[in-house]
């Protein structure tokens, strides 16, 4: 007697659905990666207005703003970012003109709070030192040059009719809110000079010569920005200040400061 074996078709798997999980999980990666690319290209353009409007800067200001964040969408989503980096090359304020970085930790995005730390650094080259030496009063601006670490005057002073050549380095340091310029080492027809030596040799000729300048800078500067520090490099005057997150979100802080703010 024969046995006769049935043969069925073999069971197809169901290929659509996976196929259908597939094409779902790319569309949402496609979404996720051009959420994150919009924003890298719409974060920093909203700083960039903000710090224009806040500062008062002119609108066509050129500023880069840097959000080192492996995934910024996260990082929005949250509404603070760990740090950002600002730079600007010739911004001006109120008349003075200098190349500023700024960073800032944990800078809230849609809501008043405030950031952990800020820091801008403002660098004056030697044309930019000129501009701002020239509005302290009786200041030999014409005569200024940059020598690192310090700034360096070469002017002259009458003597029974006789023009002498005399030479002042000046240190710069940050004092109470101001840059002080104290003179260091002096020239006098080439030879250096001890201050005291040269009081005995001018007398009062040498004028101002041996005095203190105290150059203020908060005018120029939004009332938030403290000045700590300042060096005298090969790129400039370099300025350090701290920044208080009362900027954000206060007018008065966002105001230039004065001279009497910062005595």
């Amino acid at each position: 007697m024969t046995t006769v074996t049935e043969v069925r078709p073999a069971r197809r798997r169901p290929r659509r659905r996976g196929a259908w999980l597939v094409i779902t999980l790319l569309v949402i990666v496609g979404l996720l990666v051009a959420a994150e690319v919009t924003a890298r290209i719409v974060t920093p353009q909203i700083i960039r207005d903000r710090i224009v409007e806040n500062v008062g800067l002119p609108a066509d200001q050129k500023i880069d703003v840097d959000i080192p964040a492996p995934l910024l969408l996260p990082l929005l989503v949250v509404g603070q970012l760990p740090e950002i980096r600002l730079t600007a090359d010739d911004v001006e304020l109120n008349g003075i003109t200098a190349d500023v970085d700024v960073t800032a930790q944990d800078v809230p995005m849609y809501r008043d709070a405030d950031w952990s730390g800020a820091n801008a650094t403002v660098v004056l080259n030697q044309a930019q030192t000129r501009a701002l030496l020239s509005k302290v009063d009786g200041f030999p601006v014409d005569s200024v040059t940059l020598n690192p670490p310090e700034v360096a005057v070469d002017t002259d002073v009458r003597v029974f009719g006789a023009s002498v050549p005399v030479g002042v380095s000046l240190s710069a340091d940050a004092r109470d809110g101001e840059i002080v310029l104290s003179p260091t080492t002096f020239r006098l027809a080439g030879a250096d000079l001890s201050a005291d030596a040269l009081r005995a040799q001018l007398g009062p000729l040498v004028g101002s010569l041996l005095e203190e300048w105290p150059v203020c800078v908060a005018q120029y500067l939004p009332k938030a920005l403290t000045l700590t520090g300042v060096t005298i490099e090969d790129r400039g005057i370099v300025a350090d200040f701290e920044i208080d997150s009362s900027i954000l979100r206060d007018k008065a802080a966002q105001a230039s400061g004065s001279c009497s703010d910062a005595s």
